[in-house]
């Protein structure tokens, strides 16, 4: 008779175990994701962006806004397989909760569409990289770009200033 209670004890012991481990794991992900902000869920999103060697060159028709977690994306892909494998990286963010791709498309625009900055941007909107936003939406593309020439640029420099040393080229023994 001990026994019986014991086991039936012991079942709802296990249950209450594997409920409290769940509950304490779920909180400690939700915690760490506290701490990561809106532009670090950008950069992520732009890092797996821009060492990915097929869509790199697209990032300047891929605006990535996060606002508490919830990330938009704006402009274009060049076909399906890549706004997929783009979308993913936001939909497999541990702490991304949203993703909006209203205004992103799959293909690239007709030459001539208002999305497109090339020829001026509409009333209402500005120019983001090579697409047009809505005027109060913040354009992170610049950013980014900006940043992958400045390093062009910082390795160039430092390239350069290490050639105009009088010891580079000759022979040092």
């Amino acid at each position: 008779m001990i026994s019986k209670k014991i086991g039936a004890c012991s079942g709802s012991i296990i249950c209450a175990l594997i409920i409290f481990i769940t509950a304490a794991s779920v909180s400690t992900a939700f915690a760490q994701c506290e701490k990561v902000t809106d532009a670090q869920i950008v950069t992520d999103i732009y890092g797996k962006i821009r060492s990915d060697k097929s869509l790199a060159s697209q990032m300047t028709h891929i605006n990535v806004v996060s606002v508490y977690s919830a990330v938009r994306f704006q402009g274009w892909a060049n076909d399906k397989g890549d706004y997929d494998r783009i979308v993913g990286f936001a939909s497999n963010h541990g702490c991304v909760k949203l993703v909006n791709v209203n205004n992103f498309m799959e293909e690239p625009p007709a030459n001539e569409s208002p999305l497109r900055s090339g020829a001026g941007c509409a009333r209402g909107t500005k120019a983001c990289g090579d697409i047009c936003i809505p005027e109060g939406d913040a354009c992170n593309i610049s950013w980014f770009v900006g940043m992958q020439t400045n390093l062009m640029r910082l390795e160039r420099y430092a390239l350069l200033s290490w050639l105009d040393r009088p010891f580079a080229c000759t022979d040092p023994f």
